[in-house]
């Protein structure tokens, strides 16, 4: 699975194409702007990349850009990604704003 890459696609009973991700790197927080805070930002990844490696927490996104970008994010364990993914995609294909059990919701935006 991959940041870049969907884990599942699903249209909505109203049209929407959904994306779902599952992913377990996180980008280090910028904490200031400019050439600074950009070789920050950069000196920061590659410990980012190692703590990916280490833990077995991910994160399940949904995404659609129709008629303007909205996500759902949340937690979950390894051993749970595929049935927060199935719930997720079931859910959406429902019309229904999703809660998947065993994940940890971390919020919407759009």
């Amino acid at each position: 699975m991959s940041v870049f890459r969907p884990a599942a696609r699903v249209t909505g009973p109203d049209r929407r194409d959904w994306e779902i991700y599952a992913f377990r790197f996180r980008l280090p927080p910028r904490r200031r702007r400019g050439v600074r805070g950009a070789a920050s930002f950069l000196a920061r990844l590659p410990s980012a990349a190692v703590r990916a490696l280490r833990t077995d927490e991910w994160t399940v996104e949904a995404v659609t850009w129709q008629p303007h970008r909205t996500s759902y994010a949340w937690r979950t364990t390894g051993e749970f990604r595929g049935h927060v993914l199935a719930q997720v995609e079931g859910q959406l294909a429902r019309g229904e704003v999703p809660a998947p059990r065993h994940a940890t919701y971390l919020g919407a935006s759009g």
